[in-house]
């Protein structure tokens, strides 16, 4: 019950203070710059690989994966030029965020495990066909060391500083306080899930960012988060790398 008071008593997230046109610029302003981000790494690559870029490869994954996170980073700073807003939350401690973030992510795992085993016995039920995403098995299949060290980067790093500044920094963040904390928790855990563009995947997925909004709602620090998230992409990479494709 202690926990659960936390939660629904925290104040440390406060109202986001942009007008509905702002996330519609932002979003605009992610699309635009990971478009920008993945032509220019693509053209590096080709530049100094010395061949162009072929689609459904490792390569193209990585490509692709930094150009969309480093657009969403050049997205959020000129968003922050663009929209000027005053920052009225009272986050914790980087390092206290950090804790609840390496907490969040061993309780969110002991509860996504069993209900995506559920979730997939369900969809069996209905005879949907059950077939793994071309980058679950590209990773899996493996490459060059380098390939293998920019894939780590990307999937710990990457994805979840670029991921968490667009939905819990700005989506979720944009809903709190003008839905009740359920509704906003569940709009921006449905709509991180369904990005994903995988039926399987969906609930694990909704799990893990109910877990995102809470601990950023209770620390009202993005670091919580992204440590959360940086953690279940690692123990999924290592099990993809290790033991075989996983969808989570």
């Amino acid at each position: 019950m202690t926990l659960l008071n936390q939660i629904a008593s925290s104040k440390r997230l406060a109202k986001w203070e942009v007008r509905p046109i702002d996330m519609a610029l932002f979003v605009c302003l992610v699309l635009g710059f990971a478009y920008i981000a993945s032509g220019l790494l693509a053209q590096a690559y080709a530049y100094f690989a010395g061949k162009a870029l072929e689609g459904e490869s490792l390569p193209f994954l990585i490509v692709s994966g930094f150009g969309l996170q480093i657009g969403c980073l050049l997205a959020w700073a000129m968003f922050r030029l663009i929209v000027p807003f005053e920052n009225r939350n009272i986050p914790m401690s980087s390092a206290a965020s950090a804790l609840w973030g390496a907490g969040g992510f061993v309780s969110a795992y002991l509860a996504i495990v069993p209900l995506m085993l559920i979730w997939r016995a369900v969809l069996e039920v209905f005879n949907f066909e059950y077939d793994f995403q071309l980058p679950v098995l590209l990773v899996q299949e493996g490459g060059s060391p380098w390939e293998i060290a920019l894939m780590s980067v990307l999937v710990v790093v990457g994805a979840p500083i670029g991921e968490e500044l667009v939905y819990r920094g700005a989506l979720y963040r944009y809903l709190h306080r003008r839905l009740s904390p359920s509704y906003s928790i569940a709009l921006a855990s449905a709509l991180f899930a369904l990005m994903h563009f995988n039926l399987y995947s969906f609930v694990p997925l909704f799990v893990l960012s109910v877990g995102l909004c809470l601990v950023y709602r209770i620390t009202g620090n993005l670091v919580s988060s992204i440590v959360m998230h940086g953690c279940f992409n690692a123990l999924n990479l290592i099990l993809m790398l290790t033991v075989g494709p996983s969808e989570l």
